[in-house]
């Protein structure tokens, strides 16, 4: 299971994660919202999730809003060179 991690702003309060066996976004589940900072973000993934240990995290928050628009193939590949 994956953890994609998203950011959608430049002030860095507008953030989403998408929890995805194959990246097909229809499929995934996607949470969004806004947090004070990425710090706050972080914490609030640590007390959703029991254990992130159980998903491969595909941080992409430095990537800012263009990450939100790669493909289902995209994503597959940056997690696999991440692994």
């Amino acid at each position: 299971m994956y953890l994609v991690l998203y950011c959608h702003n430049i002030g860095m309060t507008d953030f989403s994660f998408f929890e995805t066996e194959d990246f097909d976004k229809d499929d995934g589940y996607i949470v969004r919202g806004k947090w004070p900072n990425e710090q706050a973000f972080r914490d609030y993934l640590n007390k959703e999730f029991s254990t992130l240990t159980d998903y491969q995290v595909l941080d992409l928050i430095a990537e800012g809003r263009e990450a939100e628009n790669y493909t289902q193939s995209e994503l597959l590949e940056r997690a696999n060179a991440t692994h």
